[in-house]
Order: C-alpha cells, then sequence, then structure tokens
C-alpha cells in the first residue's frame, strides 16, 4: 500500500479505522469546543487511526465557513501526526469547496474529503460531476478523497467516474458509505498504488474489507469504539468469523441509528454511552422519547457498554 507525504515531514498509509467526529454545540447552536476534544481523546484512546472532521455525521452541511476552521484547528490539536486528518471540504459551489480545501491545508489537515454538489440535482451530470472533481482535484493543495454519500447527496457516483478519477495524481481514494457491496466491488477494481477504497457503511463493514476495502471511516465507532475495532482487527487478521460474529451484532445499531436517525441518532447513542452527543444544530431537532428507547435498546442488545 502507498504511503502519502504530507508538508514533506510525514507518511502515512491510507487506510485503517477512522471516526467521523460529530460537530458538538451549546444550547444556543455555538460550537462546544470542550465536548468536541473530550470526544476525540476517547475515539483516539480506543485506536482509531485517524479522524474526519465535518462529514456527514458532524452534521457538514449545517456548518458554516469559521465553523469547519474551528473545528479542525481543535482536532489539530488532538489528532497525533501521525494519525490521518481528513477534512470535509464538499460544497454546492466548485469555487467554495476549492477555498475550504486551502484552509484545511493551512490548519494542518491531511486530505479533503468532497462530497457531490447535489443541489442543482437533475444537471449533475456525469460530465458535471467530472468537471466539477476534476477542477478541485486541480486546484486543491492537500490530497483529495471522493465521497460517494447517496443517502444525503443522492447522487451513486459511477465506477467510471470512480476509474477516472482514480489516475488523477491528487486523488488519493475515496470514502464509500453506500453498503452496495456489488457497486463496492466495482470501485475496488480502481485500486492501485496512489487510489484506495475506503468503506464508510458499518452495516457491511466486515464483507467491504473482505473485499479488499483499505480501511474504514465508521459513525458506529463512534458508539460502539471498542466493539468496532475488534470487528477490524478481526477482518484484518483474516479472521473470518470472528468478523463476521461481530458484525451481526453490529448491524442493528449501524442500521436504526446513525442510518435512520441521522446525527441526531448518533449523537444520543454517544450520550447513552458517557461521552458528549448533545443536541443536533437547527433544523435537526433531538430525538423523541420513543427514538431514544429504541437506541437504548439497540445499544444494549449490541452489548455496548458505556465508556
Amino acid at each position: 500500500m502507498s504511503r502519502f507525504y504530507i508538508s514533506g515531514m510525514t507518511s502515512l498509509t491510507l487506510g485503517g479505522l477512522m471516526v467521523p467526529a460529530v460537530s458538538t454545540f451549546h444550547a444556543n447552536g455555538d460550537l462546544d469546543r470542550d465536548a468536541f476534544q473530550f470526544n476525540l481523546d476517547i475515539h483516539l484512546a480506543h485506536g482509531v487511526d485517524g479522524v474526519l472532521v465535518a462529514g456527514s455525521s458532524g452534521e457538514s452541511a449545517l456548518l458554516d465557513d469559521e465553523d469547519r476552521r474551528s473545528l479542525l484547528t481543535w482536532a489539530r490539536e488532538r489528532v497525533p501526526s501521525d494519525k490521518w486528518l481528513l477534512a470535509g471540504v464538499g460544497s454546492e459551489s466548485t469555487r467554495q469547496t476549492i477555498a475550504r480545501a486551502h484552509d484545511a491545508k493551512a490548519i494542518g489537515a491531511t486530505a479533503a474529503l468532497v462530497i457531490s454538489p447535489h443541489y442543482f440535482l437533475k444537471r449533475m451530470s456525469e460530465a458535471a460531476l467530472l468537471a466539477h472533481f476534476r477542477a478541485v482535484a486541480d486546484a486543491s493543495p492537500l490530497p483529495v478523497m471522493l465521497y460517494n454519500m447517496p443517502a444525503y447527496a443522492h447522487v451513486v457516483l459511477s465506477p467510471a467516474l470512480v476509474h477516472e478519477m482514480a489516475l488523477h495524481p491528487n486523488v488519493i481514494g475515496m470514502k464509500d458509505s453506500a453498503g452496495n457491496l456489488p457497486m463496492l466491488a466495482q470501485y475496488l477494481e480502481a485500486q492501485s498504488e496512489t487510489f484506495r477504497v475506503i468503506t464508510g457503511n458499518g452495516a457491511t463493514v466486515a464483507p467491504a474489507l473482505a473485499a479488499g476495502a483499505a480501511g474504514a471511516i465508521l459513525a458506529i465507532a463512534l458508539y460502539a469504539g471498542p466493539a468496532v475495532r475488534l470487528l477490524f482487527d478481526a477482518a484484518r487478521a483474516g479472521r473470518v468469523d470472528d468478523a463476521a460474529a461481530i458484525q451481526v451484532r453490529l448491524v442493528p445499531i449501524a442500521a436504526d441509528i446513525g442510518g435512520a436517525l441521522g446525527p441526531a441518532g448518533i449523537k444520543a447513542a454517544m450520550d447513552v454511552v458517557g461521552l458528549r452527543g448533545g443536541a443536533p444544530r437547527s433544523p435537526l431537532l433531538p430525538l423523541s422519547a420513543d427514538e431514544l428507547a429504541t437506541v437504548r435498546a439497540r445499544l444494549e442488545a449490541a452489548g455496548v457498554v458505556p465508556t
């Protein structure tokens, strides 16, 4: 597996187990630095290999550019230089995406994760998406990762687009959160010494790793970190049955918490296990009593205990 050199100092292998950090807020909606760094310290203690800031679990669509700069700065204070610090920089605007990549570079991020523009969905043709990703990759001072997240972007990156972008010298990989294993197999055909595919789907992480995914960025690791670490290590060691057994236990918490309830569900689960999730930012609402009961039940059934 290739290694990427950042700022001429540190080499990192693209892969491993990473978490998409939640963005924590005070009651008035302002960012909560103490809660954010508290959570990062716990995730790092669980042995994660990197952190994504301003991803979907981080309520990226609800963050302004100053929020992103603050969160990255606070993450950089906690994440060691031998671990990945990914910055979600995607925007509806190619220009703004590039500007965010420059901000992230200045703060010390390792790579930029770029989701598809999707507001003008009917005009996001293959040609438009390719032009966008090429322009970002050409101009970004950071290595770029593509982000396939159909649940939120309502766009599926085609294997042809992924194979094309995998040839770009500044594109080092992609995060695929769709959980579509046949499609993942086609993405994996694009892997090379300079391009790696990372799974972002907690319900299918064991088979994705078995198929050849280079690593994982998983929301379930935010509230079930030790169990996910065990699954990841078992899969990496070729202990297929052990990984599959843990996967079966974790599927309900992936599907019924993060998958069904989004950032509010993820944050509630973190609160239950002793981390500091807190409320999502408006217009997202906290969970109802019934939804919170479901979260507790799924965590208990999965054997997830307080940190």
